[in-house]
């Protein structure tokens, strides 16, 4: 396609020029003796913060929360070396990045890989391809994601940056959920009786929780980023929270949004931009104002009706050069919370750069697939602590995903063996099923041939509390194709699909009572994950995995497993 930043010049006309550069702290690589892929280090350990009023020891990255940041150039491998020196098993994944027909370094816990136990490392090869912008990286095992992730940023080639808006200074927004409880005392409990005992203390931006939370009727600190009148700013933007979603904007400044989940978008203005949990967003925005700071603000989403915490989590926007000495503490505008209407339109406005081709974006014939997407519960009869209702959980078709104990999927599917997972897997919601009182459980998976045209729809059923789905693929990114309220009608809803320029992602929505359909080839071999990305959702089973057979050329294959591959129990 070329560089997409040339193909409209009333697109450039968004943006101005400028050189200089700010960001969170970035993972420190050493070259590899062995190899000419940058190599870097991550080493997963305990360490003690002070926020919201507790000390707590929680796990993360190189001592750090967020964790560090990486650079990378469009096209980019690099090795990752973690090394586990946590209690328990951890994985890591890297959220947005394809890894072409290399599922063995994806990360999710009995999925692609089994954890890395106490006192041992995996190096993980990642791959990058045609990801631009903002994508992440956090831990899949248990929840300790909350504490265990950091931003991606993955820059334009050198011939690409005159015309693209990353060549703009830049800084990067990490917002967070924080607990005062113990992550795996929660994600074991969730394991054990489906009861979600979770809940957050606040939220924080770079680790920051922001002045409207206080101790001892102290404010706790704010993030800040520092700007110079008249100069054009990026910010990479990543919604890591556990279950909400979050608005953000900044006070009288007009942010332009430029990418979604790792690839560009038609640039549009607007006061506020909203990412449900795992997406990631870019934005720029131009520093024409003169009072010396002004409040950035996230605010929850969340159409479901279940109470969540409220807080307002800020930082601010300082101009080195003031004209004027005035502190501005009025918010900036932001949707209401509940307010699903804006939400889905906000949702409507992303386009993709360009039209696609008919290489790129299944037409005509496709491999549709409904899942009905549901929280649930499993018959939990003769259980001391089970209620009338059975224990909590969720399901795609009323399928709650079992997860693997003794073989990863991936493990399984390479050397053939049996008993691991299930490949009958409901394409479409079942009357029968429908009308039961119980899902069911399974490892149930889907089949597709390399090459398939895939059409996903993503129905919400659940009927109290009516709420919306991030739905996360692995893998891929695929196309939203289309969105309603309602339920899907497979004969007319069709054709109202926007074939020319829907937008790329690797997390859509669905939101409460609604559908959303997206599609893609399936031209990348071997095992995926998809699930939610609410963390209660995803360990209450809703969830499953796409295994995409090998095609018939060598570069069309899955690649072999690397050297030190942890097992699972060991």
């Amino acid at each position: 396609m070329g560089c997409p930043w040339k193909m409209s010049s009333l697109i450039l006309t968004f943006f101005a020029f400028s050189f200089l550069n700010s960001r969170l702290p970035v993972a420190r690589a050493q070259a590899n003796s062995t190899a000419s892929l940058v190599e870097y280090y991550f080493v997963v350990k305990n360490t003690t913060f002070t926020k919201f009023c507790e000390n707590r020891t929680v796990l993360t990255v190189n001592d750090m929360y967020p964790g560090p940041e990486i650079r990378v150039k469009k096209g980019q491998s690099i090795l990752v070396n973690v090394q586990n020196d946590a209690a328990y098993g951890v994985t890591i994944h890297w959220h947005g990045v394809k890894q072409p027909r290399n599922p063995w370094s994806d990360g999710p816990e009995n999925i692609t890989q089994c954890l890395i136990q106490p006192g041992k490392n995996f190096t993980q090869e990642v791959i990058f391809s045609d990801e631009i912008g903002t994508v992440w990286w956090h831990a899949h095992s248990d929840w300790t994601r909350a504490t265990v992730h950091g931003a991606i940023v993955v820059e334009p080639p050198d011939d690409e940056i005159p015309d693209s808006p990353f060549k703009f200074p830049n800084h990067t927004l990490v917002f967070s959920t924080w607990f005062n409880q113990d992550l795996k005392e929660i994600s074991d409990i969730i394991a054990l009786n489906g009861t979600n005992t979770a809940d957050a203390a606040g939220y924080t931006l770079n680790g920051f929780p922001g002045d409207q939370v206080t101790c001892d009727n102290v404010s706790e600190p704010t993030y800040n980023i520092t700007v110079k009148r008249g100069e054009t700013y990026v910010l990479h933007i990543v919604n890591a929270a556990m279950h909400e979603g979050q608005y953000f904007g900044i006070k009288n400044h007009t942010l332009t949004v430029v990418a979604r989940d790792g690839a560009y978008v038609k640039p549009f203005a607007t006061d506020y931009v909203l990412l449900a949990p795992g997406q990631t967003m870019d934005v720029t925005f131009v520093a024409d104002q003169n009072q010396s700071q002004y409040y950035m603000r996230f605010r929850y989403f969340d159409d479901s009706g279940v109470t969540t915490n409220t807080q307002n989590t800020t930082g601010y926007l300082i101009y080195s050069d003031a004209t004027e000495n005035v502190t501005n503490t009025d918010f900036p505008y932001l949707p209401n919370a509940t307010d699903n209407t804006t939400a889905f339109k906000f949702t409507k406005r992303l386009r993709s750069l360009y039209s696609r081709s008919n290489t790129e974006l299944p037409r005509g014939d496709v491999k549709r697939i409904v899942l009905d997407v549901q929280v649930d519960h499993l018959n939990c009869t003769g259980s001391s602590d089970c209620p009338s209702t059975g224990r909590q959980a969720a399901s795609l078709n009323r399928i709650s995903f079992a997860y693997p104990t003794n073989h990863s999927i991936l493990e399984a599917y390479y050397y053939n063996i049996s008993g691991v997972y299930n490949t009958s897997y409901l394409i479409y919601p079942d009357e029968e099923l429908e009308a039961a009182t119980y899902a069911y459980q399974g490892t149930n998976v889907i089949m597709l041939d390399y090459g398939d045209p895939v059409e996903l729809v993503f129905q919400a059923i659940d009927v109290t509390p009516a709420g919306g789905h991030p739905l996360h693929l692995h893998g891929f990114s695929f196309f939203q194709v289309g969105m309603n309220n309602g339920t899907f009608d497979n004969s007319t809803d069709p054709d109202s699909y926007n074939l020319d320029d829907p937008p790329e992602m690797n997390t859509a929505v669905v939101f409460g009572s609604g559908w959303t359909a997206v599609r893609f080839f399936a031209n990348n071999p071997g095992v995926w994950f998809f699930h939610c990305h609410f963390e209660s959702h995803v360990s209450w089973g809703m969830a499953t995995a796409l295994i995409v057979k090998d095609g018939p050329n060598s570069d069309q294959k899955l690649k072999p497993p690397p050297a030190g591959m942890p097992s699972c129990g060991a």
